[in-house]
């Protein structure tokens, strides 16, 4: 099998707090445990979604039906829907996120060498995708068809993305509308007009 580090993540301005992580999950894939390789990769697959959401300035509590709740399976169907990620892409989500449910949920579920491999796979090439998208880094795709889709498509949905920031509302004091400024200057007119009236006030006794 290919060589394979997540070194890349350490001087990354995007995932450096992902580094640990993913490195634990390569450590895991030495020792063998690979039901625990898939559990933390689903883990880390959803800080690499929460990320995306502040990424693109995404609304984390988007609407959903009545009764039901907001999910890793729905979080990945509204970034589709708002962001238009290749599906190649989007497959590597959903593969990630129902392999850390097998092996979370079902005890019985016999997990392969190769599958805890192609799990490790998928998170290697989506985090190349996004640092190559939205950093212009030239990271490499361990998958073959994910390697061959960006080739194919390197100008339309794998081209690069903006990372969008917050808009801060700027809060100003001063308003434009004549009538509160007029009401402003009403108020301030009779605060001194009272002030005068206590002083005179005052001076007679």
């Amino acid at each position: 099998m290919a060589q394979l580090n997540f070194a890349f993540l350490k001087s990354s301005s995007l995932f450096s707090n992902q580094y640990k992580t993913a490195n634990k999950i390569l450590k895991l894939y030495e020792i063998e445990d690979y039901r625990d390789v898939m559990v933390n990769s689903r883990l880390l697959l959803e800080a690499i979604v929460k990320k995306i959401f502040t990424i693109e300035n995404l609304d984390r509590y988007y609407p959903v039906h009545t009764g039901n709740r907001r999910t890793l399976r729905s979080d990945t169907f509204y970034l589709q829907s708002e962001l238009h990620y290749p599906t190649s892409i989007i497959n590597l989500f959903n593969e990630v996120r129902k392999f850390g449910n097998d092996a979370v949920h079902d005890e019985d579920y016999s997990i392969s060498k190769g599958q805890a491999w192609r799990c490790i796979c998928d998170i290697n090439d989506i985090f190349v995708f996004l640092l190559n998208t939205y950093k212009e880094q030239k990271l490499y795709y361990m998958r073959p068809d994910i390697a061959m889709d960006a080739a194919t498509h390197a100008r339309d949905s794998f081209k690069k993305r903006t990372i969008k920031h917050p808009i801060k509302k700027t809060i100003t004091s001063k308003s434009k509308n004549p009538e509160v400024k007029l009401a402003k200057q009403y108020l301030k007119q009779k605060k001194k007009s009272k002030f005068s009236t206590r002083l005179r006030k005052f001076l007679k006794k």
